[in-house]
């Protein structure tokens, strides 16, 4: 197996849940030795839907390629530790509660003041300045405050906001810390010096709802500025949150210019697919596989906030929900796909480890889990010809590299036993 482009470079990862163990995964799979420090009781994700104690499936997704050492960080003996090893590793990565690394004396300057040219990323819910900067954050409230929910339009059976899946947050967060670290790794490099790097969940999440957060005043005059003044009397007058959603879809709609009558979502006998049609070209092979010739949205006097012309899409769509309605998904997706037409069969994830095209790619990894035995995970999110990124091994057992990377960092075995009896490590 050849080396990934970081190879060599040594990570010490802090991290709990999804977005700083997110990061780990992806900068293993770059051929880093990313080093977990778990408590003694191993990190608490461990058990989330576990059916073997202490191995749950999330986690192990979260995990792998990676070395864990226990550790207990309330301990002053366990904070030394940390700091006597810090200087032999070039990256922390750390995602506790603000104030968490502080107390435990594993925070940015404590670290750095040991090991000037680290290179510490530290993420946060809502970042390190600003009123909400003590708070911690899910994905969940990141998302909500952000509007990544109510932008997803989704909600409970009680009308609630519906949580999103997967953690988008956490996941977009992660890949922008890897890529941070990558650029400052990169830097370093050529003559510069360690750095703090700040990532957090709202910053993620703005980032890629760029146009819908973004203000520019002629668009915004005709679109945002009216949907916002309305917004503000519904709340108000107590609408609920599905209202308040559907007054938002409507502004969207009406402001979006041609209808995304082939860009959008339809049910068909045994299943669902989508359209993507996004050219006139795609949209005009689209209405001759349904017949739908008469449909004049790319037509020059088409005009999106006519009255008129939204009661005749509203029309169109439903002639095109009851064609597809007619067939099963296969058959739509072998008749579109014919003409160039973009389409999906809207899957199941739980579908696609042994997809065809999935397999194709050799996206999916065949590992062995030295607790839970065999297992095919989705591989790393890029591919790279000269040093190729590479899922290198499942996730660890808790403590199981402790003795191992102590040794590396100039421990003796004396030392290791006196830590391990004092309960220091596991």
């Amino acid at each position: 197996m050849a080396d990934g482009p970081l190879s060599g470079v040594r990570v010490l990862e802090f991290s709990q849940i999804v977005a700083a163990s997110y990061t780990g995964v992806n900068l293993s799979d770059l051929g880093a030795d990313v080093v977990k420090v778990e408590p003694l009781t191993g990190e608490a994700y461990r058990d989330s839907g576990a059916v073997v104690p202490g191995e749950g499936k999330r986690f192990q997704s979260l995990n792998r390629g990676k070395r864990s050492v226990a550790i207990d960080l309330h301990d002053a003996r366990g904070q030394a530790l940390v700091h006597r090893i810090v200087p032999g590793f070039d990256v922390v990565t750390i995602n506790y509660r603000p104030g968490v690394a502080e107390r435990l004396r594993i925070d940015d300057r404590t670290l750095r003041a040991l090991h000037p040219d680290l290179i510490y990323c530290r993420i946060t819910g809502f970042g390190p300045e600003g009123p909400l900067a003590s708070h911690g954050a899910t994905d969940l409230v990141a998302g909500a405050y952000t509007g990544l929910v109510a932008g997803n339009g989704k909600v409970d059976e009680d009308g609630a906001p519906a949580m999103l899946t997967p953690a988008v947050a956490d996941y977009t967060t992660g890949l922008a810390a890897a890529m941070a670290i990558c650029a400052a790794l990169y830097h370093r490099r050529a003559g510069g010096r360690g750095q703090l790097i700040e990532g957090s969940l709202l910053q993620s999440a703005l980032s890629i709802q760029d146009v819908y957060v973004m203000r520019e005043p002629v668009t915004d005059a005709s679109h945002r500025d009216p949907l916002m003044a309305e917004l503000t009397q519904m709340r108000a007058a107590g609408a609920s949150y599905t209202e308040q959603l559907e007054l938002r879809a409507n502004y969207r709609r009406v402001g979006s210019g041609i209808p995304r009558l082939y860009y959008s979502g339809y049910l068909a006998q045994d299943g669902a697919l989508v359209l993507g049609c996004l050219t006139r070209p795609t949209r005009a092979a689209a209405r001759r596989v349904l017949g739908m010739e008469r449909d004049l949205t790319d037509s020059p006097e088409f005009d999106s906030t006519d009255p008129q012309y939204q009661r005749l899409v509203s029309e169109w769509k439903a002639e095109i929900q009851a064609t597809i309605r007619t067939r099963t998904v296969a058959d739509w997706v072998a008749r579109f796909e014919a003409v160039g037409v973009p389409v999906a069969p809207a899957h199941f994830p739980e579908e696609l480890a042994d997809d065809p095209q999935v397999e194709a790619m050799g996206i999916m990894v065949d590992l062995e889990h030295a607790v839970t035995g065999p297992q095919r995970v989705v591989g790393p999110v890029v591919r790279m010809s000269e040093t190729p990124a590479t899922a290198r091994a499942a996730s660890p057992a808790l403590a199981a590299h402790t003795d191992e990377v102590l040794r590396e960092h100039s421990l003796s075995p004396d030392e290791i036993a006196t830590l391990r009896a004092d309960g220091v490590i596991r």
